[in-house]
C-alpha cells in the first residue's frame, strides 16, 4: 500500500501559482501577505492536512466586542449597530478570531469589569458606538488593545475607526445647493457624540463656502446628551430643505412634517445619513448617505490584530472609511 506523500509548502506554493517565501509568512503570521491571499493559504494547507509544529494553526486570540445594551435589541434603532457588528466578527473569524459580545450598564458593570480583566480571558478589546460616559472610563482603564469603533478614542491611546463624516456632509449640503436649496437646515444634537458635530461641521463649511449664513432656528435637536431620543420642535418658519445626522432622524422629521400637512419632497426636501432600515421605510424613500459597513469590518480587525501583535505600541491612529452618496426621492430639485 503506498504512503501518501506528506503536503509541503513548496506543494501549496504551486497550487496557488505563488511563491514558497509567500507561502512561509502566511503561515508564520507575518507581515507582506494580504488578508486574502493568506485565506488561501490557509484553506489549501487545511485542506491537504498540512501540520507542522512551526507553522500549523494560525493562533486563535479571544476578542471581546463591547456595545451598550442599547444597541443590541433587534428593534429597528439596534439593527445599525447589530449590522457592523455581525460584518466585524466575520472578519475575525477570518483571521482566526473568536469574539464575543459584553453589554455592561452601570448596574452590571463591576462583574462585566471583572470579567473583561481576568488574565487571559481576551487578547484584545473592541469598543463599539457609543457607551454610559461611566462605563466607557472603566473599560479605557483596562489594560487590553483596543480598536474604537463609530467613536473616537478621546485618550488618544488607540485606534479609532469611523466614517468619514465631515466631507460627506459637505458634500451632501453642496448637492443642496445645486438643486437649488439655499435655505437648509440640521437635525441633530450637536456636542452629543463625535459623528454628530463632524456631521454638523461637514455641514456648516458647505455653507460657509458658500457665504450662506446659517438660522440657528433651523439647527433641531435630536436627542438628550445620553443618547435619548427627544421630540422634534420645529419653528414656524422653516428652511426649504433639511440634513438630518442620521436617517432615524429624518424618518420621524417626515413623520412631524406630514402632521403639518406638508410633503416630502414638494414643500420640503430630507436628507438622512447611514442608509439603514429607516431610509427604505420612509415614504419617499431618503437621499442618504450609506455607510460601508464592509469596509470598517475589514479595517477594525485588521487594527485590533495589529495592536494585539503590538500591545505595547504608544499612540492610536484614526481610520475614516468613506461612504456612497444614495440619491432617492426625498430631494426636490428648485432649479426646475
Amino acid at each position: 500500500m503506498a504512503v501518501q506523500k506528506p503536503i509541503s509548502m513548496q506543494n501549496i506554493a504551486d497550487e496557488l501559482g505563488i511563491s514558497k517565501v509567500t507561502v512561509s509568512k502566511a503561515l508564520n503570521g507575518k507581515d507582506g501577505v494580504s488578508d486574502e491571499l493568506k485565506d488561501k493559504i490557509f484553506q489549501v494547507a487545511e485542506q491537504y492536512g498540512y501540520i507542522l509544529p512551526d507553522y500549523g494553526q494560525r493562533k486563535t486570540r479571544k476578542v471581546g466586542v463591547i456595545m451598550s445594551d442599547r444597541f443590541t435589541s433587534m428593534s429597528d434603532s439596534g439593527k445599525f449597530y447589530i449590522g457592523m457588528y455581525e460584518r466585524i466578527i466575520s472578519e475575525l473569524r477570518k483571521a482566526s478570531c473568536t469574539s464575543v459580545m459584553i453589554t455592561p450598564n452601570r448596574n452590571s458593570l463591576m462583574g462585566d469589569l471583572e470579567t473583561i480583566g481576568k488574565k487571559g480571558m481576551f487578547d484584545g478589546l473592541i469598543l463599539l458606538g457609543i457607551l454610559d460616559h461611566v462605563v466607557r472610563d472603566k473599560v479605557d482603564s483596562i489594560d487590553l488593545p483596543k480598536v474604537y469603533v463609530d467613536v473616537y478614542d478621546e485618550t488618544h491611546k488607540s485606534d479609532s475607526v469611523v466614517t468619514e463624516n465631515i466631507y460627506s456632509t459637505y458634500e451632501m449640503t453642496e448637492y443642496l445647493m445645486q438643486m437649488g436649496h439655499k435655505d437648509i437646515g440640521f437635525v441633530g444634537t450637536v456636542g452629543a457624540t463625535t459623528s454628530i458635530t463632524d456631521r454638523y461641521l461637514g455641514y456648516m463649511r458647505a455653507l460657509m463656502e458658500q457665504r450662506v449664513e446659517p438660522n440657528l432656528q433651523w439647527l433641531i435637536p435630536d436627542r438628550t446628551i445620553e443618547g435619548e431620543a427627544i421630540e422634534l420642535k420645529l419653528p414656524d418658519t422653516l428652511p426649504s430643505a433639511f440634513l438630518c445626522n442620521c436617517d432615524e432622524a429624518a424618518f420621524r422629521l417626515v413623520r412631524v412634517l406630514k402632521e403639518r400637512k406638508l410633503r416630502i419632497p414638494e414643500d420640503i426636501s430630507i436628507v438622512g445619513f447611514d442608509n439603514d432600515i429607516y431610509a427604505e421605510l420612509c415614504e419617499p424613500q431618503l437621499t442618504t448617505i450609506a455607510v460601508n459597513m464592509e469596509e470598517i469590518g475589514k479595517v477594525v480587525s485588521k487594527r485590533i490584530i495589529r495592536r494585539m501583535d503590538n500591545p505595547n505600541k504608544k499612540g492610536g491612529e484614526v481610520y475614516r472609511v468613506i461612504g456612497k452618496n444614495i440619491f432617492r426621492n426625498s430631494v426636490r430639485d428648485l432649479n426646475k
